[in-house]
């Protein structure tokens, strides 16, 4: 029963998988087909257990921590540990504290992850509200993306972020638009961005402030499509994805490191 739950779950999630680098390549003028093809051929046999195959994770990209190996992109899992956790975000200068939520079991998918942290500050300087309960990879991602984000605030609005305010990481669920692929918030790899608070006292909200038009207007706007493009362009995340999207994310971005790749910062068509 488990073994035939989950391979209901991998088809489904094959199929999802293709239709969603199809759209990102149109998006991006990539072969809808070549992207559709390379999702069909993950090692699906690593699903039979619903944890990963352990890689060796101390040493991420140069930019970023996306995960860009097409191999893997149908193990459904929580992400594998990192051996040197801690060593990484002390070096990196990120405040956290330990924490933990184990690997449970619910149905055909699993859920936790075997190594978080709660991230509470970057050396950038930004704390999160509340503070986020996130797997140590996502922990080390979100310090290289508050310094760009600090980055582009200097640039559009010439002050510092203090805060930024985010609606959830962990939650063991299935995502929401697609019925029978476990969402990353599942495994504590995913967060949702919601407002970017600065030191003057304003309030940058994704749901007010983010404009579809190709040109924004307003300097609210630009930060906002500079830091959700540099987030997956600079391979900070796996996916990033906006109101562009899709209308579930018209009031946060959505953040993670998943084993596959959606560009969800620009216009599908």
């Amino acid at each position: 029963m488990l073994w035939a739950g989950v391979a209901a779950v991998t088809l489904t999630m094959l199929a999802t998988l293709a239709a969603v680098r199809a759209r990102a390549a149109n998006a991006s003028g990539e072969s809808a087909t070549a992207t559709a093809v390379q999702a069909a051929s993950p090692a699906v046999a690593a699903v039979a257990n619903g944890v990963a195959e352990k890689k060796d994770a101390s040493s991420p990209p140069t930019q970023g921590y996306a995960n860009d190996d097409p191999a893997d992109d149908a193990i459904v899992g929580p992400p594998a540990p990192r051996d040197d956790c801690e060593a990484a975000l002390k070096k990196e200068g990120v405040r956290f504290t330990a924490a933990r939520i184990g690997v449970q079991r619910r149905g055909a998918i699993a859920c936790g992850a075997e190594q978080v942290v709660v991230y509470l500050r970057s050396p950038a300087g930004i704390a999160y509200d509340p503070p986020a309960l996130v797997t140590c990879t996502m922990a080390l991602a979100l310090s290289r993306f508050d310094a760009i984000a600090q980055e582009e605030a200097k640039r559009a609005f010439g002050k510092r972020i203090t805060r930024i305010h985010h609606l959830g990481t962990y939650a063991c669920r299935e995502m929401k638009a697609y019925p029978g692929w476990v969402s990353e918030h599942s495994y504590a790899n995913a967060i949702d961005l919601e407002s970017f608070s600065l030191e003057s006292g304003t309030s940058v909200s994704v749901l007010r402030n983010f404009d579809k038009a190709d040109a924004p207007a307003k300097a609210e706007s630009r930060f906002l499509r500079a830091v959700s493009r540099r987030a997956y362009d600079e391979n900070v995340f796996s996916n990033v994805l906006t109101p562009f999207f899709d209308a579930l994310h018209r009031n946060h971005f959505h953040v993670d490191l998943a084993r596959y790749r959606t560009d969800g910062t620009r216009p599908a068509g």
